[in-house]
């Protein structure tokens, strides 16, 4: 009998761990904590702001995930991230890939039926009756064809942003694009190249739109454009296609991130990270001639309580018992340590350190004021090439 448990025990585990596997899905993440009061805390907020909100922990996890939306389509996802970046004070808003347990929205299983078959009356034929004069021809039904819903489009003209490579022509669909009333504006709208997006009219008197990109691994290109008369490429859904080349970053060049992410006060990258530091190894690794300069930044200039990556440290999740706290820790010191966490994983990653130098800017460098609602933005780090 206990050989019999432990046997149903195992099975259930092997069950569970393959489910857990195969349910990969799309959570809409607001915020990540390793206290649970803290992500309830979150939840709360943003119920009574009138979101959906829920958390959980991924399998044998520690950390709890605050998520808006859990799905299995990643477009939607990608959509509500830009919206929450764009429009809310979520601006750190990304999606964690995988399956979370907890707080979930469970979906109800759909079970298949077989319609049950009722035998078929048989019905005997009446005798027709011939008209010796005439007989009447039979009417067939008229159809009427079928009506489609109409689809309504939404407001705003559409857009495509396609980005080509300067290299060899192809289009790339990674990155970000950024939309600006003006060159010099502090806010931004982001969408995903190489989607159709719907853009309402600019409220400036030149009717146009600064169009910046941040693609890892490229250098940024610039362009403006019309809104009233953009271009005379269209798509298949009258969409206007904006082509923007893009070069290979080369010597002098800097590079941005949108999605590099850091937890406050902290040394200790977000997951959200992980996909653009990737292209910046592949770069690396495509290109064994560059070199690289990394440059740490913070928000503000005050001395901060603050911990940062131990020798047993995980890049991308927070852990008390391994990370390093600091009661008293400088601006300075901060973004250091910031940047050479962002080197340790290009090393982890197979680049050579000897490739990889390190600077903390400290907060000396802001993009925008720091007490205002961008000012978490100020925490980043940018990535200098220095030799190719």
């Amino acid at each position: 009998m206990k050989h019999l448990i432990l046997s149903s025990l195992l099975l259930a585990s092997i069950c569970f761990t393959a489910q857990s596997q195969d349910a990969r899905r799309f959570y809409v993440t607001i915020g990540v904590f390793v206290k649970e009061s803290n992500a309830k805390n979150l939840k709360e907020k943003a119920t009574q702001q009138g979101y959906d909100v829920r958390y959980g922990q991924k399998p044998n996890g520690n950390l709890h995930y605050v998520y808006v939306l859990s799905t299995t389509d990643k477009q939607s996802a990608e959509k509500l991230v830009a919206k929450l970046r764009s429009e809310t004070e979520y601006k750190l808003a990304w999606i964690f890939i995988g399956y979370l347990v907890g707080d979930v929205i469970e979906e109800t299983p759909v079970v298949e039926t077989k319609p049950v078959v009722e035998p078929t009356p048989v019905i005997p034929t009446p005798t027709p009756v011939v008209d010796s004069v005439k007989t009447a021809p039979i009417e067939k039904p008229v159809e009427k064809p079928e009506e489609k819903p109409e689809v309504k489009k939404p407001a705003g003209k559409p857009f495509y942003f396609k980005l080509v490579s300067e290299k060899d022509g192809t289009e790339i669909k990674s990155g970000e694009v950024h939309l600006m009333e003006s060159s010099a504006a502090t806010q931004y709208q982001s969408f995903k190249p190489g989607e159709v997006v719907y853009l309402s009219a600019p409220k400036n008197k030149n009717g146009t739109y600064s169009i910046a990109t941040q693609v890892p691994g490229y250098a940024q290109a610039t362009t403006v454009i019309d809104f009233q008369n953009p271009t005379e490429t269209k798509g298949a859904s009258e969409e206007s296609i904006i082509e923007i080349v893009v070069p290979k970053a080369k010597k002098g060049d800097y590079i941005d991130f949108a999605n590099v992410k850091f937890f406050k006060n902290s040394s200790i990258l977000q997951p959200v990270s992980q996909g653009e530091l990737d292209g910046v190894v592949d770069l690396l690794k495509e290109n064994p001639k560059y070199k690289i300069k990394i440059h740490g930044h913070v928000n503000g200039t005050q001395d901060r309580e603050s911990f940062t990556r131990g020798p047993n440290s995980s890049f991308f999740a927070t852990n008390p018992s391994a990370d390093v706290d600091h009661k008293k820790m400088s601006p300075k010191d901060l973004s250091l340590a910031r940047a050479e966490t962002v080197r340790d994983y290009l090393v982890s990653q197979g680049i050579e350190k000897d490739r990889i130098s390190v600077k903390g800017e400290g907060g000396r460098i802001p993009l925008y004021p720091t007490g205002g609602t961008l000012g978490q933005l100020n925490d980043r780090v940018e990535i200098e090439f220095v030799k190719n």
